[in-house]
């Protein structure tokens, strides 16, 4: 099959159909040799424009992942216990269903995929990743970073989501992380850094110490453990303390958690909805307002919305794509 020049998007939203074969078409590519830098950019652009893209492209490259192991596993080797027969390679690669896809990725066993240099978690996943060198990656929902390791420096690009690093302590090379125009320094330490989607680089030092700065800046700010900081357009880069619970509270995702205490109702929502299409909407803007508190399931926001409707006296009405939250009709 004959593939295009560059996959476009179709008008309007994607179906999962759509997102599947266009992932798979591009596993294909990837598949034959390394992308060109224009072919590259292309696909790095698809991936980052619908969040759905990054987990069906990591699932087309599992199903190739799996072939390529079926293959080195040699002729005695019975796919028929691990996955149907009749699904080659072709097949596969030229479109084959998301559930099938989603079935390799466990019969792999992989941990995140890896895309050229790439790695990317889909929406609701979080996996945590070894690198060669010693350090780790845990990754949150709907991530992608790319690494560039080199003789002399190791460089994470943080294209989309939030990570944690911890780093393996190497002077001789230091681990930095670029996240648009900021850089992230560390010798041996453990911090996140989050991509928020205004714009605002995010990063919390769990331990060790930091660099921050802007890309071409001869001058950084240093922070220690306990430390965070969010870069802001030009405004000055400004380090503020943080006790050990706020730390904790900051990584409980790494345990399919999230600490909500302290949020607005939107602003618990617009977490959850990094996780899950689940929609959690409110009648008035002064519902979003109200302020809750608690830990809940990242998987769960169903739940969350039931009980944030108990705990303030809402109403939570039910509908096909989520809830809304509204206050009670006067009696």
């Amino acid at each position: 099959m004959s593939l295009p020049t560059k996959i476009h998007r179709s008008p309007g939203r994607e179906s999962a159909a759509d997102i599947e074969a266009a992932a798979f078409a591009w596993a294909a590519r990837a598949d034959r040799g390394p992308l060109s830098a224009e072919d590259q950019e292309s696909l790095d652009s698809w991936i980052a424009a619908d969040s759905r893209r990054a987990g069906a492209y990591a699932r087309a490259l599992a199903a190739d992942a799996y072939l390529d192991r079926a293959a080195a596993l040699g002729p005695h080797y019975q796919p028929a216990r691990h996955a149907p027969p009749v699904w080659t390679r072709r097949h596969l690669l030229a479109g084959a269903g998301g559930a099938i896809a989603a079935g390799l990725v466990a019969a792999v066993g992989l941990n995140a995929a890896w895309t050229r240099n790439r790695i990317v978690t889909p929406k609701g996943d979080v996996r945590r990743v070894s690198l060669p060198e010693g350090s780790a990656i845990t990754l949150n929902t709907d991530t992608v970073v790319r690494q560039a390791f080199v003789e002399d420096e190791r460089r994470i690009d943080l294209l989309r989501g939030e990570a944690l690093f911890d780093v393996a302590h190497d002077p001789t090379r230091p681990f930095r992380v670029f996240a648009d125009d900021v850089r992230v320094e560390a010798i041996g330490t453990s911090f996140t850094v989050r991509r928020h989607e205004n714009g605002d680089v995010e990063v919390v030092v769990r331990e060790g110490l930091v660099d921050v700065r802007r890309v071409g800046s001869a001058h950084g700010v240093q922070l220690a453990a306990a430390t965070t900081s969010r870069v802001s357009g030009d405004a000055p880069i400004r380090p503020q303390a943080l006790t050990p619970d706020a730390v904790d509270k900051s990584l409980a995702w790494r345990e399919g958690r999230l600490d909500l205490t302290g949020l607005t109702l939107a602003e618990a929502a617009a977490e959850f909805a990094r996780y899950s299409d689940y929609q959690i909407a409110f009648e008035t803007p002064d519902v979003g307002r109200l302020e809750v508190s608690g830990v809940y399931s990242i998987s769960d926001p169903e739940g969350f919305a039931k009980a944030a409707a108990l705990s303030l006296g809402l109403v939570a009405r039910q509908g096909p794509e989520g809830a809304t939250l509204a206050a009670p009709a006067a009696s």
